[in-house]
């Protein structure tokens, strides 16, 4: 399958370009496009990519991919997708799927209008074998949640990323183009929560729809989306959230803790049911290939019995790849639509308006 990659940054150049040559018996890489003329360079000579575009737009139009994978910031990906469909083009789109439910809903409509292009987020802890192992054992031995606590603690790429695989960063992007795109993300922010939204929120937004959709949307797979926000905290400019969610007869606690000064990449999901506890731990994404296990605590009044799943190697991002291409081959929908998407959007809006009314 043709494909092209739009947006050749940290994640493309991590996970997406190396994956995708790695299953060159699925995907060939035929267009690139960014907005940074050496960048372009850069990638079109290490995987040998023959068309190079400085333009999403025109690699969409004159380009002769199937499918295009939109990594580029997080305001560019409603345009891009919408031109794709138009276009008749599959597309994998990195999440946030945008920064408005607004902007998704639209797109949710356009899609219906074209019925044979199959559009897939890029939610990859969803695909992480531990994570599916979790949600095999709760299905095959269902037992009633007590209470759950989920977690993003994280120090951010660049400690990894100096250590792992190195990274081209471009010199020669437009200010012009710089300006513009802060100021889209601007517009986007104020589509999503409003125009009133103080830097703090709008800071505690986009740790959310950044980091905090990963671990949301895992959560609403077991469990669906929450009854209600009971409650949001924030600190530190907006960069420590702490959310207080009700479910069907229990609480869930999130935390999320952007720290570049500790270096730790604590992301879990802890599984409360009175007599058993599931942890499904998560490993930074900078570093690929790292095992992965599930833990299960059985409990009786006399006695615990731990029991370890794993531990895999299988890359989640390298799974879900696959899963995009096998639903393109099998003209089947994946899990992470845009519908799906839309929820964890529609949660973060809330989100901001409850620390709008004071955190309730």
């Amino acid at each position: 399958m043709k494909i092209g990659v739009i947006g050749l940054g940290e994640v493309a150049q991590l996970m997406h370009l190396p994956i995708l040559q790695d299953l060159g018996d699925k995907f060939q890489i035929t267009a690139v496009s960014d907005v940074s003329p050496s960048l372009v360079g850069f990638i079109k000579d290490k995987y040998h990519v023959p068309q190079g575009y400085l333009s999403a737009p025109e690699l969409i139009e004159k380009s002769d991919t199937e499918a295009v994978f939109v990594l580029s910031p997080d305001q560019y990906h409603g345009e891009y997708i919408e031109l794709a469909l138009k276009a008749g083009k599959h597309v994998f789109v990195e999440k946030p799927v945008a920064l408005a439910s607004k902007e998704v809903e639209r797109l949710i409509t356009l899609a219906k209008e074209h019925p044979k292009s199959i559009v897939m987020v890029g939610y990859m802890r969803r695909f992480a074998d531990h994570f599916l192992k979790a949600k095999e054992l709760m299905e095959l031995e269902p037992k009633k949640t007590e209470y759950l606590r989920f977690r993003d603690i994280i120090c951010e790429g660049p400690f990894y990323i100096g250590q792992t695989r190195p990274i081209f960063y471009p010199k020669d992007v437009p200010q012009d183009v710089i300006d513009e795109s802060r100021a889209r993300r601007r517009q986007h922010l104020d589509m999503a929560i409003g125009a009133d939204a103080t830097d703090e929120q709008r800071t505690t937004y986009q740790m959310m729809t950044g980091l905090g959709c990963h671990s949301i949307s895992a959560v609403r797979e077991l469990f669906g989306v929450p009854k209600a926000i009971k409650s949001v905290a924030t600190a530190c400019g907006g960069t420590h959230v702490v959310v207080v969610m009700e479910y069907d007869g229990f609480l869930g606690v999130y935390e999320l803790l952007n720290d570049q000064d500790i270096v730790e990449f604590d992301a879990a999901i802890e599984i409360y049911q009175h007599t058993r506890k599931l942890k499904v731990k998560y490993e930074t994404p900078y570093v690929r290939y790292q095992p992965m296990s599930l833990e299960v605590i059985d409990s009786t009044k006399t006695d615990t019995k731990t029991t370890v799943f794993g531990p895999s190697w299988r890359d989640p991002f390298q799974t879900e790849l696959s899963e995009f291409y096998a639903c393109i081959a099998e003209n089947r929908q994946p899990k992470t639509t845009l519908a799906d998407a839309l929820e964890d959007l529609k949660l973060f809006e809330e989100i901001i308006a409850a620390v709008k009314r004071g955190g309730k």
